[in-house]
């Protein structure tokens, strides 16, 4: 019997031994992030192909480097594996009070869509499993994201659905076999009337740039070339073709190269994140003057490769003069907020 309660007792202890680390892990998590976001111009991502999920910090910095902040923005937990959302593409409003980015399981896949308030945390979109940046109307209000079920349907969603935790169905913008060939965000034009958006095309053999009008349904190609950007005033695009950055006039006119980008390994700029290479995302300042991305500062040779965040940069060009200066080293995907009723 004293053996019995010898062994009876060290079952407990260690049951509570077993309890107490439980308690100090759970009270070591991260907790979903309730502050407020800084008013800085851009926000960027640091989360790198072989970051840990515990690393959940985003930058926001001024365009010409001053004001430099790091936030971890833990969003909400996630119910299938009990940690936290962890932010990539993340895009703000212009009031700087509602945070969107994308969560994905894997880096290359969809994710789900979390939209943060300032000082009251976020809500994980429910149903809303995305693909690449999701991308403000000019309203503030809706977002275009690109979603997987069913594959290739582009559509538009109410942001304040969302954060009540309401079950809407998004309206269908576009919903094409094409898009399937390869799932590219959308942007709609700042006045509302078109989609722009990239796609296979038989006909070029090549991802396209496409411009789809609301009221006609008409289509029309304007580069070759993946994630469009509208520019302020909706006359131009600035999309990632295969060897840089260009702009081009929505009636596919006046193209241009703004910013020469290559494959750290020396060949085409790579379209997708799933082989852990970050292409770059343009994204116009508020004024029109300049596009931010980021990019490989690594040289271009044999085996050389862009995987972790330090061998990438922030940038900006000047649409008109083709300067371009970096504003700050280690950082991806970054967005420019812009002021007043534009995205």
């Amino acid at each position: 019997m004293r053996l019995r309660g010898c062994f009876l007792c060290l079952l407990l202890l260690a049951l509570l031994a077993c309890v107490a680390a439980a308690l100090a892990t759970c009270s070591n998590r991260p907790k979903m992030y309730r502050g407020d976001f800084p008013e800085r111009d851009i926000v960027f991502q640091l989360r790198d192909a072989f970051t840990t999920l515990e690393h959940a910090t985003l930058g926001f910095v001024n365009a010409d480097g001053s004001g430099l902040v790091y936030l971890p923005v833990y969003g909400p937990p996630k119910t299938w594996w009990g940690g936290h959302a962890i932010p990539v593409y993340p895009v703000i409003t212009s009031d700087a009070s509602t945070l969107i980015f994308r969560d994905p399981a894997t880096l290359g896949h969809a994710g789900e869509l979390i939209v943060m308030r300032a000082g009251q945390g976020g809500i994980e979109c429910d149903g809303w499993l995305g693909l690449d940046r999701v991308l403000l109307a000019a309203d503030q209000t809706h977002a275009v994201v690109h979603l997987v079920s069913p594959l290739g349907r582009l559509a538009l969603f109410d942001l304040e659905f969302c954060r009540e935790d309401l079950n809407e169905i998004p309206s269908t913008i576009y919903d094409e076999n094409t898009l399937q060939h390869y799932p590219g965000p959308g942007a709609i034009s700042p006045d509302g009337q078109s989609l722009a958006f990239g796609t296979w095309s038989e006909e070029h053999q090549s991802v396209v740039v496409v411009v789809h009008n609301f009221a006609s349904g008409d289509d029309a190609i304007v580069g070759l070339g993946v994630t469009p950007a509208w520019s302020p005033d909706g006359q131009c695009l600035a999309y990632t073709g295969e060897d840089g950055i260009y702009i081009v006039r929505v009636d596919g006119t006046n193209e241009r190269r703004l910013v020469e980008y290559r494959d750290p390994e020396g060949g085409e700029a790579a379209y997708t994140d799933a082989d852990f290479h970050w292409p770059p995302l343009p994204s116009w300042s508020a004024d029109g003057e300049w596009v931010v991305y980021h990019k490989c500062v690594l040289p271009v040779r044999p085996e050389t490769n862009c995987h972790g965040l330090e061998d990438y940069a922030i940038f900006k060009v000047n649409v008109e003069t083709g300067e371009e200066i970096k504003i700050v080293d280690g950082g991806l995907n970054p967005y420019w907020r812009w002021r007043g009723d534009n995205p």
